[in-house]
């Protein structure tokens, strides 16, 4: 059985907009708090699975208070939908809110999955409050990316199923079409591309192509980052591609900066009870690690 925690839904005024969310605090609370960013697809604040609504109330257990929210325009919040670009306003708002109802607390990890975990690094190092960021598959989609990630890791892989070979063998195989696919693919790799001279690296993030941002996002960022990816997902390996050959990631993990983790067979949204447990467990272990880092450097 948890300890004694209260789940408490609170209005938060977000430029003149009023996001849904609900504050987990537990009957003692630690000094770091967490605020689960909520974006991407038809996600709101309870999360695939329940997965919000779970670690919000295994972080409480350990004694750590946090929030989860629907940002403009999705589940009960009011307002425009902006998308996981333009959240800064939403991401303060919440972490203002979890201060007023956790005073205890002195910083703030922001958590984040997919969409989510992106606009989290978006934000980070503009508010001193944010000491870490949780990334579970980073969302760095862009048109050559998705084609080499389906050439390198779909393509190659399919061909060696058995399952495909029958498919040819039965005639419901259309080499034309697959032939097109690919050189459509191909093309989109050699015409569009991700790299930006270091004279266009300024302070002007947005204009970033949106890898080149989270990277430089991350590299502004002075706290710690956790990147949790799964195996059998294309994002997460559109990702884990991009961080092999940019310079900037490989001086962030040089840095001691990064910690990086993968679960093998785990797909997108970990829809399996084991992959849930891995993420919650690697989540509440680096959080409470984090919160006992900070605890010794301030006495």
């Amino acid at each position: 059985m948890l300890p004694s925690q209260f789940e408490l839904p609170v209005a938060i005024p977000c430029e003149g907009d009023t996001l849904i969310g609900i504050v987990n605090k537990p009957e003692k609370t630690g000094r770091t708090g967490v605020v689960i960013v909520v974006a991407g697809g038809p996600q709101y604040r309870v999360g695939a699975h329940r997965q919000f609504v779970t670690l919000a109330r295994l972080l409480a257990g350990h004694g750590i208070a946090s929030i989860r929210f629907d940002h403009r325009g999705t589940g009960d919040s009011t307002g425009e939908l902006r998308g996981f670009i333009d959240m800064n306003a939403d991401i303060q708002s919440a972490i203002d809110t979890l201060f007023d109802h956790a005073p205890e607390i002195e910083n703030v990890v922001l958590w984040g999955e997919c969409e989510s975990a992106t606009a989290s690094a978006f934000y980070s190092y503009l508010d001193v409050r944010v000491q870490g960021i949780f990334m579970v598959n980073p969302w760095i989609r862009t048109d050559a990316g998705l084609a080499k990630t389906i050439i390198k890791h779909y393509y190659w892989h399919r061909i060696m199923q058995k399952s495909f070979w029958k498919k040819v063998m039965s005639g419901k195989f259309s080499a034309t079409n697959s032939l097109k696919s690919i050189v459509n693919m191909t093309q989109s790799i050699f015409t569009r591309s991700d790299n930006v001279s270091h004279s266009e690296m300024n302070d002007n993030f947005i204009e970033l192509p949106l890898p080149v941002r989270l990277a430089k996002s991350c590299e502004r960022f002075q706290g710690e980052i956790f990147i949790l990816t799964s195996g059998f997902d294309l994002i997460a390996r559109e990702f884990k591609d991009y961080l092999k050959s940019s310079e900037i990631w490989q001086k962030i993990i040089a840095s001691v900066q990064v910690t990086l983790k993968d679960i093998p067979d785990a797909d997108h949204t970990f829809s399996r009870l084991e992959w849930r447990k891995e993420l919650l467990d690697q989540t509440v272990d680096w959080i409470m690690r984090l919160d006992s880092k900070r605890n010794n450097q301030s006495m």
